[in-house]
């Protein structure tokens, strides 16, 4: 197993889609706070400061699970098409093994284009822009442990997804619905069946699609997030590692009876 992340993690470190994820990040952050500099000189603009620049990142937590899944995406999904998980269930590695492998892979470039991207923020934020708003670094960098766990459950669901689904557009369209959709389902559920109401509400408001889109109030005036308080970053937490065991479990469950 030792050998085949060795050579996924070549594989990843050589991919085009992954390099050119980097350099697309770093241009997007640059182009993104050079305008609001350039364009701070403006009357009546008020938005060329640090703090909508941090609350661009900070009110969308959701968008780490996006980027963990377009990983698992970029180095994964054309594994089948092109025979390259046929190859190594060939030289003797088990499905169980190769999701594993496939995950601590996925979990290693996603972490390099967070320590690239997420400097350049930082860096590029205080050189070029006016420190003064209600967001501050340290909320950036708290969202990093909040979020940690659930995007590293987004990124198991999406290589779980894509083993299991021979179309990559079902697979993408799943991980859609189980992320997204079904949590939005479940909270209208809950707040429109009175009978169920409560306990359909309490399952809603553990999915964070639900509870960093309720908890959070990120803009001009103010900074309130989820992880602020020590039951909210217990939440996220919670949330993420109970997610992260779950679709491993079912994973190496249903990939061990696929190899039968």
């Amino acid at each position: 197993m030792l050998n085949y992340m060795k050579s996924e993690l070549y594989r990843a470190r050589h991919s085009a889609e992954i390099r050119g994820t980097a350099i697309g990040l770093l241009g997007l952050i640059l182009f993104m706070n050079l305008i609001l500099c350039l364009m701070s000189g403006l009357p009546h603009f008020r938005y060329g400061i640090t703090s909508f620049s941090y609350s661009m990142l900070v009110s969308m937590p959701m968008l780490y699970c996006y980027v963990a899944g377009d990983v698992a995406v970029m180095l994964y999904e054309s594994d089948k098409r092109n025979g390259t998980l046929g190859n190594s269930i060939a030289y003797g590695i088990s499905r169980t093994r190769i999701f594993i492998g496939k995950c601590i892979v996925c979990f290693l470039t996603a972490l390099c284009l967070l320590l690239l991207a997420l400097p350049a923020y930082i860096i590029s934020a205080m050189l070029l822009l006016e420190e003064a708003g209600p967001t501050m670094v340290w909320d950036m960098l708290a969202e990093l442990p909040a979020v940690s766990l659930i995007a590293i459950a987004a990124l198991v669901l999406a290589i779980l997804l894509l083993e299991l689904f021979d179309n990559s557009f079902f697979s993408i369209l799943a991980w859609l619905v189980i992320l997204v959709i079904l949590p939005k389902i479940l909270l209208l559920a809950g707040m429109g069946m009175a009978s169920v109401s409560e306990f359909l509400l309490d399952i809603a408001m553990w999915m964070p699609a639900n509870f960093f889109s309720a908890g959070m109030q990120v803009n001009m005036s103010e900074c309130i997030t989820v992880w602020d308080t020590a039951e909210g970053m217990a939440r996220c937490l919670l949330s993420g590692a109970a997610g992260i065991l779950a679709f491993g479990t079912v994973g190496v469950v249903l990939l061990r009876k696929k190899e039968i």
